[in-house]
């Protein structure tokens, strides 16, 4: 099975969290036969004209300052990075280096789909509940509007270079075949062991048929299990399990959301991602290449 995997965009912040999310970033692109490049985007302050105030020549100075500097910045904390491939006897991997003026978001989610990436690789950071509800992460908005899976790397994950255990977390509904298909070529390429998820919340085992669908259609995949979980909670369900049975790695499928949705800036996989110390797969349920209203409609039946 061939994995069409040839460029990971790598955001940065220059921060630790950033660095140690690197480390997934060239582990994947080795096993993937993969480059990386880095981006780096910083905004230039707001600083307003007014009658007596600064001369717009000397604004134009002062944003030329900052962009030097942020130049400099950048290129003093890539051999870091090189070093981090060095010491990973990865240094083979092709590296390019970006750096763009404007909001983070966008700048990264335009560059990524202007550009073909693959897969998006970034660090996040922990917040409370009403950062996350109301403010989010840049991590956790990239997740949900990205045209490619992203991987989202917490800040207090530890990898030892090896992904030996990835979960998926399913509702068996059709599309999500799509997404272990996806799934699969990345554990096939690690020798990984995956382990399909679904968290019954009833406790009647409501998902079974669909479980039987499941297990029909990747009957001959190694490697491969099946799992459902008893709960009161989805994330605190999946949260146990993972950290329990030390998985590698968690992936999910992201939809786009309605208005209630986007009024409280809520959806699993984003949320999950402030609170779990295992990285995130997500992958938007329209880079699949099935219409959500299809998949949708065929769930319904």
């Amino acid at each position: 099975m061939s994995i069409p995997m040839k460029k990971i965009l790598f955001p940065t912040d220059f921060s630790a969290s950033a660095n140690k999310a690197f480390l997934y970033a060239i582990k994947l692109a080795d096993k993937l036969n993969a480059s990386i490049t880095t981006i780096h985007v910083y905004s230039h302050p707001e600083i307003h004209i007014e009658r007596g105030g600064i001369h717009p020549e000397a604004l134009e100075h002062i944003y030329e300052s900052i962009d030097m500097e942020e130049f400099e910045n950048y290129k003093d904390s890539i051999p870091a990075l090189r070093e981090i491939a060095e010491k990973e006897n990865l240094s083979h991997i092709e590296m390019y280096h970006v750096m763009e003026d404007g909001p983070v978001i966008p700048k990264v989610i335009q560059l990524a789909k202007k550009e073909n990436y693959d897969m998006i690789v970034m660090g996040t950071r922990g917040a409370g509940w009403v950062k996350e509800i109301f403010i989010g992460s840049i991590a956790g908005e990239i997740m949900e509007k990205a045209s490619c899976p992203v991987l989202a790397v917490p800040e207090e994950a530890v990898f030892d270079g090896k992904i030996n255990k990835i979960a998926v977390a399913t509702e068996f509904k059709i599309e999500e075949k799509f997404l272990l298909k996806k799934v699969l070529e990345l554990a096939e390429a690690f020798e990984a062991h995956v382990y399909c998820l679904n968290v019954d919340l009833a406790g009647i085992k409501f998902y079974a048929d669909r479980v039987d669908s499941f297990k029909e259609s990747f009957k001959d995949v190694p490697r491969l299990h099946f799992k459902i979980i008893e709960g009161f909670d989805v994330m605190t369900a999946l949260n146990e399990y993972i950290e329990k049975y030390r998985m590698d790695m968690i992936c999910m499928l992201t939809h786009k959301r309605n208005f209630i949705q986007e009024f409280f800036k809520y959806s699993i996989a984003k949320t999950m991602s402030y609170h779990t110390k295992t990285p995130i797969l997500s992958f938007q349920a329209h880079a699949l290449g099935r219409p959500e209203s299809t998949a949708k409609k065929e769930n319904s039946v």
